[in-house]
């Protein structure tokens, strides 16, 4: 799949911060929310203004599945256990508050483990870490584990950023310049505001901040996420376009793509 230097990555969005992503045999789901949890469980009014680009049932293909916090839309009650059952191969890694969750939706132990800040081979020429996530302030629990985490997955020695939902933070930012280069970035674009957060929705950064946190680490390509899935906690397109042509960064801006050259 490597042409003149070029590694191609097949990539699919799943909506909100979740993707599949697939090399050399190895498949890849990251925050999969495949359900309307959010409405059933939480609140009545947070409708998806998407639907599901296919059922939990239906992962039958999943080699791994990253989880990077215990929010419903990214570790969701609904998806995962079904995952579980259609992918009876497939393994899990967490931070601590989702492997919680795993034992209690009766996932086997031997199936899940945590994510470390070091290295991790899963695939051939492909490996994970996970980094640190300000959601909304980076957090660790006694024995030090970071509580909300994104992922770097290195993919012949290429570098992609799973920032799952984070803010913006030095930490973050000397974790990941120490890791450069990282050639593609998977941004959150829902910033934090006082309207959000009073509604009890916890954002992220905002366009510009994706943009400048992209800027300060040196990536080749931004990928935005986490714009469509609730009214409430969503971003227009146009709003994201004007945004980098007007900051004119320097980098790529793929909306939604199929794929990710490294």
């Amino acid at each position: 799949m490597s042409t003149r230097n070029t590694t191609l990555v097949s990539l699919q969005l799943l909506g909100q911060s979740g993707c599949r992503i697939e090399y050399n045999g190895t498949v890849i789901y990251i925050d999969p929310y495949l359900s309307n949890s959010v409405q059933e469980l939480d609140s009545p009014d947070l409708k998806r203004l998407i639907s599901p680009p296919m059922s939990p049932e239906e992962v039958t293909d999943a080699s791994w599945v990253l989880i990077t916090h215990d929010h419903i839309d990214h570790c969701d009650p609904h998806t995962l256990p079904k995952i579980a059952h259609a992918s009876e191969s497939c393994r899990f890694i967490g931070p601590p508050p989702v492997l919680k969750r795993f034992l209690e939706w009766g996932i086997s132990a031997q199936r899940y483990q945590m994510a470390q800040e070091s290295w991790m081979q899963i695939g051939q020429a492909v490996k994970i870490r996970a980094v640190p996530a300000a959601h909304p302030i980076i957090k660790r629990d006694e024995d030090h584990n970071l509580l909300t985490i994104g992922y770097i997955a290195e993919i012949e020695e290429k570098r992609i950023y799973l920032a799952g939902d984070t803010s913006v933070t030095q930490e973050l930012i000397d974790v990941l310049t120490s890791l450069r280069p990282i050639t593609t970035a998977i941004l959150p674009v829902n910033e934090r505001n006082f309207f959000r957060d009073r509604r009890g929705i916890i954002g992220n950064m905002s366009v510009r901040e994706s943009f400048l946190l992209a800027m300060e680490i040196g990536v080749k390509t931004v990928i935005p996420v986490h714009w469509d899935m609730f009214e409430a906690n969503s971003v227009i397109l146009d709003e994201i376009r004007v945004i980098y042509h007007q900051m004119g960064p320097g980098f790529d801006l793929q909306i939604q793509p199929d794929s990710i050259a490294l």
